[in-house]
């Protein structure tokens, strides 16, 4: 009975972790709502092993962005959930990460590097709110150059 149940709800579209759905940010919450990507919206899928993280937003006008948003204005980025390391080509980087979950925690650890030598490194920590309907998004990092990176951006399921 319980696993009929359980196809029930996948067949009906049931999110297979609380991470999985569409995804808003919310440009009034968050400490780096005002200088973070424009209109970015987000969509999290189970897939395979992993998730598959599908980003849309406004493109800047100079059609660069700062560093410390690799990976969150990627168009796709594959994650895999169990520790595993996953990678990823993002521009003339190589983005290597780790991701683990724990209930609504989910944290990767990643490295990115290009061919001249530059690296990024850091932490995306998201968390979902006991109602599962805002997700809370730590950047941190440190910057090859030597600035650090410290944002948090809060987003709300569409």
């Amino acid at each position: 009975m319980c696993a009929l149940a359980g196809v029930m709800a996948l067949a009906a579209g049931t999110p297979r972790n609380g991470f999985e759905g569409k995804w808003i940010l919310d440009a009034t919450n968050g400490t780096s709502a005002a200088d973070g990507p424009k209109a970015l919206e987000q969509e999290i899928k189970v897939e395979g092993g992993g998730l598959k993280i599908k980003s849309k937003y406004k493109e800047p006008r100079s059609g660069l962005y700062e560093l410390q948003w690799l990976g969150i204005m990627a168009y796709e980025l594959n994650l895999s959930t169990d520790g595993s390391e996953q990678v990823n080509i993002l521009g003339p980087y190589k983005h290597q990460s780790k991701t683990t979950l724990d209930g609504n925690r989910m944290v990767t650890e990643w490295v990115a590097q290009n061919e001249e030598g530059g690296n990024v490194r850091g932490q995306w920590i998201r968390t979902l709110s006991p109602d599962g309907r805002q997700m809370t998004l730590q950047v941190q990092g440190k910057i090859s150059d030597g600035r650090s990176i410290d944002k948090t951006l809060m987003f709300r399921r569409k």
